[in-house]
């Protein structure tokens, strides 16, 4: 089953705050210089392709509801392209999809979390929420965290496994750009938000898998795995925006495929250093 949870959508002017200081930065990176493979994430473009070929052939369960969200000020389209690549290789497991779409702070995104899953699963106002799955683009990854923590006191979201992409765990490149909202200020670089967060990492139960995909010059692939954990990159394929592209990058998108259906990864220890 699939479940579909928008947030408002009466902010569109957000989007266009959002994407336009972008829009130098996305054209320098699609200019991006011939990066080598990752020896520790040994796939193709066109092997990911073929093994998802494979995988909606043969759709297996996942182990727990798997919840599907996107970044900051995006209406939808970073979590439904995730949504479309990985539901055809999952049966009998309820996928939630959630965007963060008129939300200006943490805290507000965190809320629409909470309520987006308990709407997702038809839970009742006094039902625990059960273990799930986590897939996160950009933002999304930080709201997860958040929602996992015991910081604030009360419920939580009970994440066993939690899957980001570029997400800025360490803080942002840009995030010291004038976007008019909150969320900004608590991505940029050691920001008492992103402090919080790593302190509390050491008492969360979830695993955390974190991807990226090089010359991200929105976030910096550098800053997509909080400090000393492991980091699966992909090289930004030639003529794409590295950022951007993945949430709809097939070698991303099928190791988190093959862990969700409880199948060998692609990824392998020790995690390669980025090649720069």
């Amino acid at each position: 089953m699939i479940v579909a949870m928008h947030a408002s959508r009466s902010l569109r002017s957000l989007l266009i705050g959002c994407i336009a200081p972008f829009l130098p930065v996305a054209l320098i990176g699609c200019f991006s210089p011939p990066r080598e493979s990752n020896p520790s994430f040994p796939v193709s473009v066109d092997a990911a392709h073929r093994d998802f070929e494979r995988m909606r052939a043969d759709p297996k369960p996942a182990a727990r509801s798997v919840i599907i969200i996107g970044g900051i000020a995006d209406p939808s389209i970073s979590s439904e392209s995730i949504l479309a690549v990985i539901a055809p290789t999952l049966k009998d497991t309820t996928v939630v999809e959630v965007d963060f779409f008129g939300t200006t702070t943490f805290a507000e995104a965190r809320e629409h979390l909470f309520q987006s899953v308990r709407a997702g699963l038809h839970l009742g106002a006094e039902d625990a929420i059960p273990e799930v799955d986590v897939i996160a683009f950009s933002m999304g990854g930080l709201v997860a965290r958040d929602a996992a923590c015991t910081k604030h006191g009360g419920e939580r979201i009970p994440i066993r496994q939690l899957y980001t992409i570029s997400t800025p765990h360490l803080g942002a490149r840009v995030a010291s750009v004038p976007f008019q909202f909150p969320q900004s200020e608590d991505m940029q670089i050691t920001s008492d938000f992103l402090v919080e967060l790593d302190e509390e990492l050491p008492n969360c139960c979830y695993e955390l898998h974190c991807y990226a995909v090089t010359d991200d010059v929105t976030v910096g692939e550098e800053f997509a795995a909080p400090a000393a954990w492991p980091l699966w990159w992909v090289p930004v394929q030639p003529g794409q925006y590295g950022h951007f592209s993945g949430f709809t990058d097939e070698r991303i998108l099928s190791d988190i495929a093959r862990r969700l259906r409880g199948e060998p990864t692609v990824t392998c220890f020790p995690a390669s250093p980025l090649p720069y």
